[in-house]
């Protein structure tokens, strides 16, 4: 998945100017917005699906957003096709049974746990077609594609099988590319069933440059099959010295792909210090407006955390001031804070429960002596502020 030496070839090909340099996020409060949601905007959200590829100690968490997880399988097999045939690691292609137990290893829960219905998608970067010189190599490829999407499929009978592709940057090949998407020979076992383009966001990327590729790669997919796209990207941007996407650049990206394609995957994410808070916020706005969960009611609350930014630490007892403010143009009834206990790992009871009814723009406040768990467990997580009127999302970073 990583880009290799694919990139380095590719990158000469289509150099971009560098983008100028975003601010770091260091806000000692941190809004919980009540964002109205507009219908274009669900609209759009409707029917995308968000899969995520994470594994490891402390991954970011993202179904508590509402994604799926979902497989990558790696090329540990080191594939390789030239004009005499197609080798692994140097030898004899894998037997059906070692194959097909390296996907159910990737897809079980010691690796990324993906559901069975989501997609598994094949990252076999040195034979994936475009990469392949044209003519006899390419043939051999193509032949060995079959048989490895053939055990995919046996391995996950109920998963969608797809390929992670260079679509946006080379059309090479396509022609064998198509016909991995269609049923050639009355074996539907035999053929891909989905699109899994690359679409990070690389060093000096722009909106410009990205959409381009994006609109390549979609415009190249539809034309050789009516199949889902699920391109791949990354809160990081790749490249060297590359840190965490801005909020407003997770934004694009997502307002870009609802627009554009059937769903997304995010590709092995992290969130390991304060500089990912821009998208870690901005992910959860996101994930709530495409599931329907996103912020609701009159209130506007901030939540100030001792660190002055969005992270916490595990093992620990935190006193949080909370501020709710009514961004409505009527007075609010009179109501209570709720149960603080939604999220693993968190607990917490409010100092002051009673809220009064408030008139337009004005505020009430309590605090919150949140508890972690030592044992809490993904990087991330998604937290609730209720009242009896309201329900706003608060994503933090746990360390």
């Amino acid at each position: 998945m990583q880009r290799r030496n694919v990139l380095s070839m590719l990158r000469s090909r289509y150099a971009r100017p560098l983008a100028a340099a975003a601010a770091a996020l260091g806000l000692a409060v941190l809004p919980i917005a009540s964002s109205p949601t507009s219908a274009a905007a669900a609209e759009a959200a409707a029917g995308f699906t968000v899969f995520t590829n994470e594994r490891g100690a402390n991954p970011p968490g993202m179904p508590q957003y509402g994604a799926i997880k979902s497989t990558v399988v790696y090329d540990v097999f080191a594939f390789k096709c030239n004009t005499s045939g197609c080798t692994a690691n140097g030898g004899p292609i894998p037997t059906q049974a070692v194959y097909e137990a390296k996907i159910k290893e990737y897809m079980g829960a010691n690796q990324f746990g993906g559901a069975a219905t989501a997609p598994v998608v094949l990252d076999f970067e040195d034979i994936e077609l475009t990469q392949v010189p044209t003519g006899q190599a390419a043939t051999n490829a193509y032949n060995l594609w079959r048989q490895l999407i053939e055990w995919a499929h046996n391995a996950a009978p109920q998963a969608p099988v797809c390929n992670y592709g260079y679509e946006g940057w080379s059309n090479q090949n396509h022609d064998l590319v198509k016909l991995l998407h269609q049923d050639t020979d009355g074996n539907d076992k035999n053929n891909l069933d989905c699109f899994a383009p690359r679409m990070y966001w690389d060093s000096g990327e722009t909106q410009t440059s990205w959409s381009n590729e994006l609109n390549l790669a979609v415009s190249r997919d539809r034309a050789m099959a009516d199949q889902p796209i699920y391109p791949y990207i990354n809160p990081k941007q790749l490249g060297t010295g590359g840190d965490y996407l801005t909020g407003n650049t997770w934004s694009y990206i997502f307002s870009e792909l609802k627009a554009k394609t059937d769903g997304v995957v995010i590709w092995e994410p992290t969130a390991t210090t304060a500089n990912a808070c821009a998208w870690v916020s901005q992910n959860s706005y996101e994930m709530g407006v495409i599931t329907g969960t996103s912020n609701s009611g009159p209130f506007t609350v901030s939540a100030t955390l001792p660190s002055g930014n969005c992270t916490v630490q595990r093992g620990t007892t935190t006193t949080v001031p909370v501020t709710l403010t009514n961004n409505t143009s009527s007075t609010t009834a009179a109501t209570q804070m709720q149960s603080f206990a939604d999220t693993p790992g968190f607990s917490g009871s409010w100092k002051y429960w009673n809220v009064p009814a408030l008139a337009p723009g004005a505020s009430f406040s309590t605090e919150l002596p949140m508890t972690i768990a030592a044992t809490q467990s993904t990087s991330t997580a998604l937290l609730h502020i209720k009242t009896g009127l309201s329900d706003n999302r608060w994503a933090v970073i746990v360390q």
